[in-house]
């Protein structure tokens, strides 16, 4: 039976997704102490090693950290009310909020730069719970981990002669490559805008959002 094929306004979204929190983490680790926001693995390790150590300051602000991320997933929790993907479903919504979001992070780092880059949490923690699945493939746009694991056992059952669906070895590299050009336009941009380079990200949630309004319009104006 052949694969089927991930649809191409899919696969665009998830490598603009990407970008946008390939842009965000690295700018969180470039501004704030090198604070990961994208993904809560290695914060959840920091949380551990100030449980350990009594820095009560790091225990309540990587608390924080990881709080914010659930609170944006709620979010999306909440809007959507389910994870898999269907075109015409309120996703403007969360995609307005992350633009929000990093609009307030990019308001408050100046004077609070630690508290302010929660904003930033929240917004990904949104972002990552808008989509996890479509079709049988599992869509996660702001961490690597789950990713690189797929793109590894596509791998190994090549080697060992299995067939793999390319569709998602297709999504997971444009993911992969997604976030990593992501992270190397905001390396090019910060030392140009500073702080305003949260403002390429911001923008790019907007442009994504109001894009997704255009072609939710015209699917549900061809169901009618």
């Amino acid at each position: 039976m052949p694969f089927q094929r991930l649809p191409n306004w899919i696969q665009f979204g998830a490598f603009m997704l990407a970008i946008n929190a390939g842009m965000i983490n690295v700018l969180g680790l470039i501004t704030v102490l090198h604070q990961s926001v994208s993904h809560m693995t290695g914060n959840a390790s920091l949380l551990s090693q100030a449980l350990v150590s009594g820095q009560s300051s790091q225990l309540i602000y990587l608390s924080l950290v990881i709080l914010s991320y659930m609170i944006g997933a709620s979010y999306s929790g909440f809007i959507l009310g389910n994870s898999h993907f269907q075109l015409g479903r309120r996703y403007g919504i969360p995609l307005i909020l992350v633009t929000i979001f990093i609009l307030l992070c990019w308001l408050f780092i100046p004077y609070f730069p630690r508290y302010a880059l929660l904003w930033a949490c929240v917004a990904m923690g949104v972002q990552n719970a808008m989509v996890s699945h479509y079709q049988g493939v599992i869509i996660r746009t702001t961490h690597l981990s789950g990713v690189l694991t797929d793109l590894g056992l596509a791998f190994g059952y090549r080697l060992k002669g299995l067939k793999t669906d390319i569709r998602k070895i297709i999504l997971h590299l444009l993911i992969l490559i997604g976030f990593i050009l992501g992270g190397v336009i905001a390396c090019i941009a910060h030392p140009y805008l500073q702080l305003h380079a949260f403002l390429i990200p911001a923008m790019l949630s907007l442009t994504l959002c109001i894009v997704y309004g255009i072609i939710s319009y015209k699917f549900l104006h061809c169901q009618k």
